[in-house]
């Protein structure tokens, strides 16, 4: 993994390969497609739908064969050693660039709102659910940029900026400070992606997993899976829930 560490601190994002099998990634997109207007029809009664057309957040707590991914144990590996232990899933959701229509994620923006400088708090992932090419709107990267707080202009970002390309099952993480954009689609085809963020457990989940999929689910996972959705960093919501011997404290020791 030394490798990997490296050239994610030097550059400020790394590639794995061939990661996960078309197939897992096929059956996954599938079910999301099945399920995508569970999240649309939400968006459209909140009023929001045309602020995040082409984008659903937190996509696994209704499209569950997505939790697969959080499961492999050579990822795991990686997030543990760079995070230097524990670590949680904070958000995770689906994006797809059309060659018709625009989605948020083409603004240049990074994902974490505060400059956490050095500090590995926060990490971002984009999981190929398609092919990722220059003409189908991989993601432009700048390089260099997660050392700054300081959102790059416009020409200098399309200036400097790489594309980060890959083939479906192919996994990129990159440093949470990093200045990014969704390129232009310019083929007829969707290109699709996961986008997982990790954590430090101590940092605030964009949506409560533990409670929006339930505690007794959290019950029939593997210890790794309760680990990343977050059920050993709990927070307590009542002085009954807080007081606890050590084992059944909701925010666990081991979580920083």
């Amino acid at each position: 993994m030394t490798n990997y560490l490296d050239t994610l601190t030097h550059r400020g994002w790394v590639k794995f390969d061939d990661v996960f099998s078309t197939q897992l990634v096929d059956e996954i997109l599938d079910e999301y497609l099945t399920n995508e207007h569970h999240f649309v029809n939400i968006q459209k009664q909140k009023g929001i739908a045309h602020l995040v057309e082409n984008a659903t957040h937190h996509s696994f707590v209704i499209c569950r064969k997505m939790l697969t991914l959080l499961e492999n144990p050579i990822l795991g590996k990686f997030l543990t050693e760079y995070f230097n232990g524990a670590y949680i899933l904070n958000t995770m959701g689906v994006s797809r660039i059309t060659k018709v229509n625009k989605t948020y994620t083409q603004n240049i923006h990074r994902d974490i709102r505060s400059f956490s400088g050095s500090n590995k708090l926060w990490l971002n992932a984009i999981i190929l659910l398609s092919d990722s090419t220059e003409e189908n709107g991989a993601t432009w990267m700048l390089e260099g940029s997660q050392n700054s707080p300081n959102k790059p202009e416009e020409k200098e970002f399309f200036d400097n900026a790489i594309r980060a390309t890959g083939k479906k099952g192919d996994v990129i993480f990159f440093d949470g400070n990093m200045w990014h954009a969704a390129g232009k689609n310019l083929t007829e085809t969707d290109r699709y992606i996961i986008t997982p963020f990790f954590s430090k457990p101590y940092i605030k989940q964009q949506l409560d997993y533990p409670r929006a999929l339930g505690i007794d689910f959290g019950k029939t996972l593997t210890p790794q899976l309760a680990q990343v959705l977050g059920y050993n960093a709990m927070v307590p919501v009542s002085l009954e829930e807080f007081y606890q011997t050590d084992e059944n404290r909701f925010y666990k020791r081991s979580q920083g």
